[in-house]
């Protein structure tokens, strides 16, 4: 008898547990619930629990590159209602070369359910629809129809309510046309991070997702779509470290990729900018050597005007192809570099300094010091020395490079991010335009005729040129004295002064003897001088010392609380930035737009180097300074102002939006 009672009751639960439990082939799908207050509250967890077969998988809300979330269909009894799946947490599936999002061997899909009075549950059903795959993928379903009070209560399901992210992380979200970045805070040391998305048409899931440490946060870096759909939210998962957030954020979108230019044109822009160039006040006391040299040549043979012109322009084309090559390999070398980045370094600004102050010297002064330096200088009274156009080439390109033309800027950002093989060409470019009035006349020599012809005046000439070279000298003692200290500049001056007095020396006495004593005094000097270059690095002001209001996250803060602003790229040795802040930044009527009009004026100075101003630039496609980013609510993205500004072009730019 009491057998028949144990196999009576085993039937039973059989019966019981096959009303809401179902085998599907690959999976054992079951109903479960769970509350803490039992029939005292008025709400309550039920589950559907998947045991699936050993390294099979179904998938989250958004599977990833394949697969589909699972689908439910309920019926309830009047007066309950049910959530959607509070979706736990994923884990990643990768079937190169996909990704998958979703959960292996078991899972636990959490709904919660609300209702007027427990005693009055009874029948409920869910119908269940889902992908389960391994190697193959196969969709099975479930139906589940079992009186409500006769679920099984069941500690697992709290596990997974668990996993269920419920925290949300404030992220930062801005989004390109390849690339989606989430900056957040954490004070933790983090090791790994990795973002789940919602939405589907977001991001590339196969590829690697990157984060880094900044100053004040973490960034996450993700590949999208090559032509992603712009979202204005962004909702997903966060994982960091194991720890789940959710994430709801505004998106701010740049298309700055749309801003792009082509090789065509990088080589087209590159091209007049470089013809500009020449315009710049930057590079016109090189200039002027060349002046003198057509003066003095233009009655001789037309050959050799086409070799001076030929000479000079190689001179210009060969240093702008090596300072590509530089800028390739310290890009390759993982080094962040841009345009102008050898005036960042105060050895090469004292350098120059003395070397302009040299030069300006041997012009002013009739002298023979037996350098090249001297060659350099006399340009304008021999025609004979080849190698003076080849020197004032390059040096033509040394000093330039603080000035940024009108359409430089792009063609070297978007130089800067290309291959090597396209670099060149631009920078080759660029070199053409900067040599192309001097190509000219090495092909129309006749143009020189024009020119007077050379006579005493070109003596006075000659003297009146060194005072833009005393000029330059006098800005690059200024730049330097910002990048270094009161002592080193002192040293530099000192050094400047023995120099002016060996030269004024060396130009009275007659004594061949003596004249070398001397030469071997200024070659010492300018050793020690270099010598104490060397040690600079104690002396050199830290990027941080330079007072600036900006910092690496500052757009997207201001952004975020709706703020304007305008934001200027600057550096101390570029002369057209310092030329626009003074014809137009500095002006009173712009001052007091930017006031009247909450328009927050912010200074990223890039006078001594700094990987995160480079970033920023980089992120703009731009190479060097200047930069100005201008943005107001509103805007899917900001306005860059051009690198030539007046006082009435930047009223005009703000007031237009």
């Amino acid at each position: 008898m009491k057998s028949y009672k144990l196999i009576a009751s085993l039937l039973l639960f059989s019966i019981s547990s096959l009303a809401y439990s179902v085998n599907t082939g690959h999976a054992d799908v079951s109903l479960i619930k769970f509350s803490n207050n039992g029939s005292q509250t008025n709400e309550i967890f039920v589950g559907i629990k998947m045991d699936m077969q050993k390294n099979w998988h179904t998938y989250w809300k958004n599977p990833g590159d394949s697969g589909g979330p699972i689908e439910v269909s309920w019926t309830l009894p009047d007066g309950m209602t049910i959530s959607d799946i509070y979706w736990p947490t994923p884990k990643l599936i990768p079937y190169a070369p996909l990704m998958t999002y979703g959960y292996k061997d078991f899972v636990i899909f959490p709904f919660k359910i609300s209702y007027e009075n427990y005693d009055e549950l009874d029948q409920i059903s869910a119908d269940i629809n889902f992908l389960i795959c391994d190697d193959i993928c196969v969709p099975e379903k479930a139906f589940i129809n079992t009186n409500f009070k006769s679920i099984t209560f069941d500690n697992e399901l709290l596990e997974w309510i668990n996993k269920v992210p419920n925290v949300t992380l404030p992220v930062l979200a801005k989004q390109t046309d390849n690339n989606l970045e989430l900056r957040f805070s954490s004070n933790n040391k983090i090791e790994s991070v990795y973002f789940f998305a919602d939405q589907k048409d977001i991001v590339l899931h196969a590829d690697k997702q990157t984060f880094l440490k900044e100053e004040n946060n973490w960034l996450l870096n993700i590949s999208t779509e090559d032509n992603p759909k712009h979202n204005e939210k962004l909702n997903g998962v966060i994982v960091i470290n194991d720890e789940s957030y959710l994430v709801d954020s505004e998106i701010t979108i740049e298309n700055i990729s749309n801003k792009s230019i082509t090789v065509i044109q990088a080589l087209i822009f590159a091209f007049i900018g470089g013809l500009i160039l020449n315009l710049m006040p930057c590079v016109f006391p090189i200039i002027s050597l060349k002046v003198l040299s057509f003066i003095s040549i233009s009655g001789d043979s037309t050959f050799k005007i086409r070799a001076h012109s030929m000479i000079f322009s190689l001179g210009v084309i060969a240093s702008f192809l090596i300072i590509a090559l530089l800028l390739i390999g310290l890009k390759e070398s993982g080094s962040i570099v841009g345009w102008g980045f050898q005036l960042q370094s105060p050895i090469i600004v004292g350098t120059l300094s003395i070397l302009m102050f040299l030069i300006g010297l041997v012009l002013l002064m009739d002298i023979n010091l037996g350098s090249s330096l001297t060659r350099l200088g006399s340009i304008g009274s021999n025609g004979n020395n080849y190698s003076s156009s080849f020197a004032t080439g390059v040096l033509a390109v040394i000093v330039a490079s603080p000035c940024t033309a009108p359409f430089m800027g792009a063609a070297i950002g978007y130089a800067l991010i290309q291959p090597s093989l396209i670099t060149l060409p631009i920078f080759l470019s660029l070199g053409l335009g900067f040599a192309f009035p001097y190509l000219l006349i090495s092909f129309k020599p006749n143009l020189l005729s024009s020119l007077p012809k050379p006579g005493k005046w070109m003596e006075t000439l000659k003297e009146f040129f060194a005072f833009p070279m005393f000029a330059t000298a006098l800005w690059l003692l200024w730049v330097f004295s910002l990048q270094t200290s009161v002592d080193a500049l002192v040293n530099l001056l000192i050094s400047i002064l023995l120099i002016s007095f060996i030269v004024w020396f060396h130009t009275k006495i007659i004594k061949n003897y003596l004249k070398i004593f001397l030469s071997i005094c200024l070659i010492l000097i300018l050793a020690s001088q270099i010598n104490q270059f060397l040690n600079l690095d104690d002396q050199t002001r830290n990027a941080d010392e330079i007072e600036s209001s900006w910092n690496l996250n500052i757009e997207n803060e201001l952004r975020s609380s709706g703020q304007s602003y305008l934001i200027n790229f600057t550096a101390a040795w570029c002369i057209t930035c310092q030329a626009n802040d003074k014809v137009a930044l500095s002006r009173p009527s712009v001052k007091e737009y930017l006031k009247d009009n909450n328009i927050e004026y912010i200074v990223a100075d890039w006078t001594n180097r700094d990987e995160n101003i480079l970033k920023v630039l980089n992120k703009y496609e731009r190479s060097g300074v200047p930069l100005y980013i201008f943005w107001k609510q509103g805007m899917n993205e900001p306005e860059i102002l051009p690198a030539i500004l007046t006082e009435n072009m930047v009223l005009d730019i703000l007031d237009r939006y």
